[in-house]
This record gives structure tokens, sequence and C-alpha cells, in this order.
């Protein structure tokens, strides 16, 4: 095993974690309903570009590493933390979800992958994450003032 499988393991735990809401944003861009679906329809498109961003900087990361990125959809399925999209959910059960998602993984991020890159003393891999950690928690942000302007 090497030095830094957790850390490799964390990195392709967060691959399958934006490839699932990679996915479940497609899902929600296709289906998009509601008084607010044009707006979801234009707001995935470019969160979806973001997570595209994302996963190649942690699969370059894993390379750079030593370990090897997973790449297929059963290992996304199989080590994700996220569920995946199970109905096409109006326009304020689409934020809501994608808030808890984007909430989920920035705690990830902060609480697990963070302190395991600095115990490996790999400041590279932790900067990268804290890179993550600051879009995925401004994103969460942003879904958070949609859900209080809709006063739900």
């Amino acid at each position: 095993m090497q030095k830094n499988q957790h850390l490799i393991d964390f990195l392709n735990q967060q691959i399958a974690n934006t490839s699932v809401l990679h996915v479940k944003l497609q899902r929600y861009h296709w289906y998009a309903k509601g008084p607010y679906g044009y707006v979801i329809e234009q707001y995935t498109e470019d969160l979806h570009k973001q997570l595209d961003d994302i996963k190649k900087c942690l699969g370059m990361r894993i390379l750079a590493i030593g370990g090897r990125p997973i790449a297929v959809m059963s290992k996304f399925l199989q080590e994700a933390t996220i569920q995946e999209a199970e109905a096409d959910d109006e326009d304020y059960e689409v934020v809501k979800t994608l808030r808890h998602d984007y909430s989920q993984l920035a705690q990830e991020i902060k609480i697990t992958g963070i302190p395991l890159a600095r115990r490996q003393e790999d400041e590279a891999t932790a900067g990268m994450l804290i890179d993550i950690l600051g879009k995925l928690e401004y994103e969460a942000i942003r879904l958070t003032k949609y859900l209080i302007d809709a006063n739900r």
C-alpha cells in the first residue's frame, strides 16, 4: 500500500462525487420545470463546466502523486457519497438538493481531505482542495440565497 493511499482514495471519492453530480446536473438541465426552470437550465450548464474543471484537477493530482484516477461509472456509483437524482423535481427541490450536495462535498473536503493532505505533508494537494472548497462553498451560498429568496 502506498504511503499516500488514503489521500488517493479520498481524491478518487471526490472524482466519483463530481461524476455523479455531473450526471445529476445534466438531468436537472434537461428536465428543469417550474417558474424558474429556465434559470435552472442556465445555471446547471455553468455548474456542469465547473465540475468538469474540478474533476480534471482531481484526476491530474492523483496521477501526479502516483495514483490511478477512477474512470468508470460502476466505480463512480460505488465510491460516491452523494446520491443519484431519483426524480424530475420542481425548481425548488432541484435547488434544495443541489445545495445539500454542494454543502456535503465542501464539508468532506474541509473535514477529511485538507487535513489528510496536510498529514501527508502534501501542500500542493491541500492547496488544490482549498481552491475547490472555495468554489463549492460559493455555490452552496448562492443556492441558499435562492432558497431564502423563494421564501419557502
